[in-house]
This record gives C-alpha cells, sequence and structure tokens, in this order.
C-alpha cells in the first residue's frame, strides 16, 4: 500500500521484477491509495481483512508514506503497529530514497528541490519512474539509506533525511522476516 498512486507503487512493481531475476519470487501486489498515511494504513487493513482466510491472504503487509506536512503520521504509526503492518516511512519523501539510486548525498532537501534532482537525475519523468531507472543500483541505496538511519526500523521517522525502504528490499529479497506480518 502506497501513499503515492504512480511512482510508489511503479518503484515497487519494478523492485520486484528487477529481485525477482536474483532468485527471488515474492508475489507483490502494490496498491496507490493517495491522501494521509492514516488513510494508508486504514485502507491496508481493509484489504487485508478482506481476503483474510482465503487463498489470497497476504503473508507480509507493507504500507509507504512520506512525512511531508502530514499531521497523523503518528496515528498511522500507532495503527500499523496494532495491525501488525510495516509502516516505511520516508523523510522527507519518497524521492530521497530514489535519489540514492544514483547519489550518495544525505544533506537536507526541500521538496521542491527532491523533485527538482529527480528529474535531473532522469528517475522520474513527471510522477512516473523513468523507463531507464536504475534497479540494479538498489544495493547501494540500501547503503546509503542505512547510513543516514542506522536507527531505521518499521514505523519510526527517521531523520531528514531517511527512508526505511531497505526493509522492503530486504522483505523481496527473502534475507528477512516480516516481524510481525498479518
Amino acid at each position: 500500500m502506497t501513499e503515492g498512486t504512480s511512482t510508489e507503487p511503479q518503484y515497487v512493481e519494478g523492485l520486484n521484477i528487477s529481485l525477482r531475476s536474483k532468485a527471488s519470487t515474492p508475489t507483490v501486489k502494490s496498491v496507490g491509495v493517495g491522501r494521509d498515511p492514516l488513510h494508508v494504513v486504514r485502507r491496508c487493513v481493509e484489504l487485508r481483512n478482506k481476503v483474510r482466510n482465503t487463498e489470497k491472504e497476504y503473508s507480509v503487509c507493507v504500507c509507504l508514506v512520506d512525512v511531508d506536512q502530514h499531521q497523523k503520521l503518528s496515528d498511522a504509526a500507532e495503527l500499523a503497529e496494532r495491525e501488525g503492518i510495516l509502516l516505511l516511512i520516508s523523510n522527507l519523501k519518497f524521492e530521497v530514497w530514489l535519489l540514492w539510486h544514483k547519489e550518495d548525498k544525505r544533506a537536507a532537501q526541500t521538496s521542491h528541490q527532491l523533485d527538482k534532482r529527480a528529474r535531473e537525475l532522469d528517475l522520474v519523468l513527471d510522477k512516473s519512474i523513468s523507463l531507464g531507472f536504475p534497479f540494479t543500483a538498489v544495493d547501494s541505496a540500501c547503503r546509503t539509506a542505512r547510513a543516514a538511519d542506522p536507527d531505521m526500523k518499521a514505523g519510526r521517522k527517521g531523520p531528514d533525511p531517511s527512508s526505511a525502504m531497505p526493509i522492503l528490499v530486504d522483505l523481496l529479497q527473502g534475507t528477512a522476516t516480516p516481524g510481525g506480518g498479518c
């Protein structure tokens, strides 16, 4: 489940395809919800409960959200923890994670600066992931993210900039367990 309706779902689907070629075989259902983090987590709970006890039951539920200016981020984190959903927060926004696929810059930037830099590096085109996005640089992005936030964990708002996306990468690669799952 993602706060974004274009960039984040496209990224997750592209990452899953890229990692699958490395012998990882998870099935990812990416859903862009939009709005605020609390709405994203509530929608995830609804979808999870709808398919619970069926063949399509999810083994792990993950929500990707940004810090932005959201007032309900802490409420979203509390609900996610109660429901066993992994809430992965990017601070300031998801574009910082995208940038780390091409450069290791950890200075805080404004939302406008992040968007501009993502376009300059040809990572996004409008609100879509570019066709040539460097998914193979995900390990480098993970190293930068872990250096930016050594205390990274689901449900935690890290420093600006930070992103908990390496947790999803580890899950997709099968090198981590959900730790609470669904």
